[in-house]
C-alpha cells in the first residue's frame, strides 16, 4: 500500500495524463457507436471504413487533451531534476553530455505516444468490423475519406505515423522551454500548454508561407490543420513539400531550444539557480 502511495504521490501528472487519454478515446468512440446506432441499416463491416468513420467524430477535446497528456508525462519525468537546484546534484553523477542525451532520447520516445493513437484506433476499428473488409461498404463509408487513403491505406498509415509523430516531438519542445526556467509545476504545465496554443496559429502560417515562398507551391488550408489525428494525405497533397515545410519548423525549433537552453552545462545550471518564479 505504501508502495502504491509513493507512485501515485510521485507520478500523479502521469496518471492524470492516462486517465485523460481514456476519457478521450472513450468519447470518441462512443460518440461514434451512438450515432452510429442511430441511423438505420448502418454497418461496420469494414476496418478501414470504421477507421476513417470514427475518426470524424474527434472532438476538439480530443485534439486538445492529447498534447497535454504527453507534457504532464515529460514534466511528470524531469521537473524534480530540475526543481530547487537539484540538477546541480544530479550533474555530479552524470557527465552533461549524457544527461542531454538521455534528456533528449526520452522526448523522443514519449512523442510515440502520438502515433501510438493511430494504432488504438485502428485496433477499435478492427474490433469493431471484426476485422473484416467489406469492399462493398465503400458506398457507405466513402464520405468520410478520399478514395485515395482507402485504397492506399498502408501508405496512408505511414505518412500519418510520421506526422503524428512530428507533432509529438513539437508538443514536446514546448516543455523543454520552461522545465528549467520556472520552478513551479503548474506555472510549466500553464506555460507549455499556452505555447501550444500559439504554435496552433504559427502552423497555420508558416508551412503555407514555406510553401509558397520557397516553391510556388499553394497549399489548401485545410491541409495545415496541423494538431489533429485525421491527417489529410491523400494523393492530390504534395507529401514531400508538405513534410519538409514541418520537419523545417520541427528542427529549427529543436535547434533553437538547444543552442540557447541546453548547450552549455553553466548555463543550465546558472538559469536554475535564478529563482524566476
Amino acid at each position: 500500500m505504501k508502495r502504491v502511495k509513493r507512485i501515485i504521490r510521485e507520478r500523479y501528472l502521469t496518471i492524470i495524463a492516462i486517465v485523460l487519454l481514456i476519457i478521450s478515446i472513450t468519447g470518441v468512440v462512443n460518440n461514434y457507436l451512438v450515432d452510429s446506432a442511430n441511423i438505420i441499416g448502418h454497418t461496420m463491416s469494414d476496418v478501414r471504413g470504421v477507421y476513417f468513420e470514427m475518426l470524424s467524430y474527434q472532438s476538439g477535446f480530443l485534439i486538445f487533451s492529447v498534447p497535454l497528456s504527453l507534457m504532464l508525462i515529460i514534466i511528470d519525468f524531469w521537473h524534480n531534476k530540475f526543481k530547487n537546484g537539484n540538477i546541480k546534484n544530479y550533474l555530479i553523477r552524470m557527465p552533461y553530455k549524457d544527461f542531454k542525451k538521455k534528456l533528449f532520447i526520452s522526448i523522443a520516445k514519449i512523442s510515440l505516444l502520438y502515433p501510438l493513437l493511430f494504432f488504438i484506433f485502428l485496433l477499435i476499428s478492427f474490433i469493431l468490423a471484426k476485422g473484416q473488409n467489406n469492399f462493398s461498404s465503400i458506398i457507405t463509408y466513402s464520405a468520410y475519406y478520399d478514395i485515395w487513403s482507402y485504397n492506399n491505406f498502408f501508405q496512408y498509415a505511414i505518412k500519418t505515423i510520421l506526422l503524428l509523430y512530428i507533432q509529438g516531438i513539437l508538443a514536446s519542445c514546448f516543455t523543454l522551454i520552461f522545465l528549467n526556467r520556472i520552478k513551479n509545476k503548474i506555472l510549466v504545465i500553464l506555460f507549455s500548454y499556452i505555447t501550444f496554443l500559439i504554435s496552433l496559429v504559427g502552423l497555420q502560417i508558416i508551412p503555407y508561407m514555406f510553401l509558397d515562398i520557397c516553391f510556388n507551391y499553394k497549399i489548401d488550408q485545410t491541409y495545415l490543420n496541423f494538431y489533429t489525428l485525421k491527417l489529410y494525405c491523400d494523393s492530390s497533397l504534395n507529401f514531400l513539400l508538405y513534410l519538409l515545410s514541418i520537419c523545417s519548423f520541427t528542427f529549427l525549433l529543436l535547434t533553437i531550444i538547444y543552442i540557447f537552453l541546453y548547450r552549455k552545462k553553466e548555463k543550465v545550471i546558472l538559469t536554475n539557480e535564478k529563482e524566476m518564479v
